[in-house]
């Protein structure tokens, strides 16, 4: 059971770049200089250039697929959990809950870099039409 667990781990862990593959080379020019959190949060404040949107949209990707990562491991755990059919003798919260929270928690969080990168990256290229959806997702209304 552990050997299979350190086989999906590995798995995932090898899998993760070649998922990105995928990606524009803004992208990938952009996280060869990673930024802090504190830098990401000042940057985005000041942001006005196409060159700090750039920046910022791949600090938000390389944030997705660190989330992406977290959650697929969170899910091998989830699952290894939810085989325990002991769920009438556990107190809440089970472990099988705790394992789903991180796992929703974590696929929510990439969900909201995924949209943020979005928006960095057509502020980046230039789009002058910005959607308002984007805008009010960003500001925490729906």
């Amino acid at each position: 059971m552990k050997y299979a667990l350190t086989v999906a781990s590995t798995l995932l862990f090898l899998m993760a770049p070649v998922a990105g593959m995928g990606q524009s080379t803004v992208q990938t020019a952009s996280l060869t200089s990673p930024l802090t959190p504190q830098e990401a949060r000042s940057l985005v404040k000041s942001a006005h250039s196409t060159m700090e949107y750039k920046q910022l949209a791949g600090y938000f990707h390389q944030q997705e697929s660190l989330y992406r990562v977290q959650a697929a491991e969170e899910k091998v755990e989830l699952d290894r959990r939810a085989q325990v059919n002991a769920g009438l003798y556990q107190k809440y919260p089970r472990p099988v809950d705790t394992a789903q929270s991180l796992y929703d928690s974590y696929v929510a969080s990439a969900d909201g870099a995924a949209l943020k990168a979005r928006h960095y990256d057509a502020l980046a290229t230039g789009e002058a039409e910005h959607n308002g959806q984007v805008d009010a997702k960003l500001q925490g209304k729906s």
